[in-house]
């Protein structure tokens, strides 16, 4: 097995249980303490678990980090925010992708005054367009996601993969689960990081839907360099300096501002 998958299989035994040991994870993946002693070396210089004599345990304020449904409720006037401002890059008769996730969620339910082409692995994202008729609509094949019970539905896999590479389109619309200046961006499954590499390939044109918090994270797998990437939008939580940082590598940054009480 390799290292990233076992980490993110030692990550959803975490958030489980809330803590591991050792012993009995070098046991469960048939390797060696000190493999899985490094394993949880690299969680913990993530901030994601606090290593204890013969193990680890989980680091309360990231649980959510695993809990794809209570992400969904987090800093949702800001994912709101970035969808609305991400709608005005899309033009008539675009061919679009739309990644999965619950920044880029929200812009599927805006799509439908203008006539568009939508390729999607997100089950999700589907259902919000099926009664919008100027929407033509794809969905790749694939395995269902194994999180579907924390409210994940994308396709993954080869058939996926391959269905991806199949097209070419305008623009793709990507999520990510945290963006670090030296790493990229990141996600913690491979599942999903070879879908999101099928999705660049795709694309002319990259624009990375993310809100601010998800910035200087670390996931277990870099799926695109910054430089991959043509245009963020993230929101108004951004400071000056990351602007200017980006701004620096040849990335856009449209900066949505977030109102309301």
């Amino acid at each position: 097995m390799h290292s990233a998958k076992r980490l993110e299989e030692i990550a959803q035994i975490l958030a489980a249980q809330g803590s591991v040991e050792v012993q009995e994870l070098a046991k469960q993946f048939n390797v060696t303490g000190k493999t899985i002693r490094l394993d949880l070396d690299k969680l913990a210089k993530m901030g994601m678990v606090e290593r204890v004599h013969g193990g680890a345990v989980l680091k309360q304020p990231h649980t959510d980090l695993f809990q794809i449904r209570s992400r969904r409720q987090t800093n949702t006037r800001e994912k709101q925010a970035i969808s609305q401002r991400a709608l005005e890059y899309i033009e008539e008769d675009d061919i679009i992708i739309i990644d999965g996730g619950s920044t880029t969620q929200p812009l599927s339910r805006l799509l439908g005054d203008k006539r568009i082409t939508l390729l999607t692995n997100d089950l999700l994202i589907a259902g919000e367009v099926l009664e919008k008729e100027n929407v033509t609509l794809y969905v790749t094949g694939g395995r269902l996601s194994d999180h579907r019970r924390e409210g994940v539905y994308t396709l993954l896999g080869r058939d996926a993969e391959a269905l991806l590479q199949k097209y070419k389109v305008n623009k793709l619309f990507l999520a990510a689960t945290s963006l670090s200046f030296k790493q990229g961006l990141m996600v913690y499954s491979e599942d999903v990081a070879a879908a999101k590499k099928a999705m660049l390939q795709a694309a002319e044109k990259v624009i990375c839907l993310i809100d601010y918090s998800k910035f200087h994270q670390q996931a277990f797998l870099t799926f695109a360099r910054l430089e991959e990437v043509d245009i963020i939008i993230t929101d108004d939580r951004i400071p000056d300096h990351d602007v200017k940082y980006l701004e620096s590598r040849g990335i856009k940054v449209d900066v949505a501002n977030v109102t309301g009480p």
